[in-house]
């Protein structure tokens, strides 16, 4: 598992677990939001603002957090993931359209960057299964109605005001249920950074969303996406080799006679997997979200972990 290991936190509603959590990585996370200095995150008024605005739904979750965290005005604009610092991750994703759809990806991130958390709970009435980013966000995950998203960093270094992508994930998971319902949520919730953001419901509907905060929000029938927008691969890239694994991923998309299953090992080996020993955003974990069987398959190379909805 590169040397992260993975737990499992299941928990209908932020209580114990989720408070051993958010304590266990704060320092962490206190380094991080305050790397650009305090000033230059913004106030708890417009956090709460931004909050109450384009996420109302997520305000009592919100708010109970900070009551069970006795959280201070640090930790609550935090947990806000209103306008937080910049942070950027590679990942490629594939919608694999074959007898049963799936929602394939790699996380390429520093280990020791990444939370290594999976997260099962049900906070607003829908049970949700996600990695966990920021205690509360989501990096990718799957509904009980049978929606599946994931991210990974669209490549331009352009920032805006808007919110870190993970807690609009996290959003979608918790009120969406079907890929046209995500699409009107990410049309009108602002995002800070680029993002290529694949969505898959039960119904086998299927988007690939490039969101950019200086752009408009261009909605495409792609199934598939890496770390870059520009068609032809022109724009500065965070990571260079984001056009060979499209290329690779294309390939994977058009070889209808590979079953989810060959085409997940494709995803264990380069180049779509990257070795945390050769890259400093190596892969995590590769995640197969199956919203048919309502479940999620986490593999690595030696080992996998398959979770679906049992109750809480």
């Amino acid at each position: 598992m590169n040397n992260l290991q993975f737990e499992i936190i299941k928990e209908a509603a932020p209580g114990k677990k989720f408070k051993q959590l958010f304590e266990k990585n704060w320092p962490a996370y206190r380094a991080w939001y305050l790397d650009e200095g305090e000033m230059a995150r913004p106030t708890y008024l417009e956090c709460v603002s931004a909050l109450k605005r384009y996420m109302p739904e997520l305000l009592p979750v919100y708010e109970q957090m900070l009551v069970l965290l006795d959280a201070d005005d640090l930790q609550s604009r935090f947990l806000s993931l209103y306008r937080p610092p910049p942070f950027y991750s590679g990942c490629s994703q594939l919608i694999a359209k074959r007898e049963e759809n799936a929602l394939i990806r790699n996380y390429d991130f520093p280990a020791m960057l990444c939370e290594g958390t999976i997260m099962h709970s049900q906070w607003l009435g829908k049970s949700v299964i996600a990695m966990s980013d920021c205690a509360w966000g989501a990096l990718d995950g799957i509904n009980d109605s049978g929606l599946a998203v994931s991210i990974a960093y669209g490549g331009r270094f352009v920032q805006g005001d808007g919110f870190g992508i993970t807690i609009v994930l996290r959003y979608v998971l918790e009120t969406c249920s079907t890929v046209q319902e995500a699409i009107q949520a990410f049309k009108r919730i602002p995002v800070h950074l680029d993002y290529n953001i694949a969505l898959l419901d039960k119904t086998g509907e299927h988007a690939t969303l490039f969101i950019a905060p200086d752009r408009e929000l261009c909605v495409s029938c792609a199934t598939t996406s890496t770390n870059h927008q520009d068609a032809a691969g022109q724009e500065t890239l965070f990571l260079d080799d984001s056009m060979t694994r499209l290329n690779t991923l294309n390939q994977l998309a058009l070889s209808y006679q590979q079953s989810i299953q060959e085409m997940t090992w494709q995803f264990l080996q380069p180049p779509l997997y990257r070795p945390q020993q050769k890259y400093q955003s190596g892969t995590l974990y590769t995640a197969v979200y199956l919203p048919q069987q309502g479940k999620v398959n986490y593999v690595w190379p030696t080992q996998s972990l398959t979770l679906s909805f049992e109750p809480l």
